[in-house]
């Protein structure tokens, strides 16, 4: 496997780890809310969203290269 797919792979399970990471603070936050744990999560939201487009628009990006260079992905090579 070539280290961009890795990488894709990698990024993958990342954008999923910070989804569930985003629930969790929003569960913890809507139990008990103050207006600092508040502010908290929204400056958290919002980096955790910034790294989540820039990751998917990094995978999009190689999923396009990809299918150009006539390369399948690498979970369609397994059966």
């Amino acid at each position: 496997m070539e280290g961009r797919q890795i990488w894709i792979r990698f990024a993958t399970w990342i954008l999923l780890a910070l989804e569930f990471a985003l629930a969790a603070d929003l569960v913890r936050t809507a139990v008990a809310p103050t207006w600092d744990d508040i502010a908290k999560l929204a400056v958290i939201a919002t980096i955790r969203t910034m790294l989540n487009y820039f990751l998917a628009k990094d995978i999009a990006e190689f999923d396009t290269v990809q299918k150009s260079v006539g390369n399948p992905p690498p979970d369609a090579a397994r059966p």
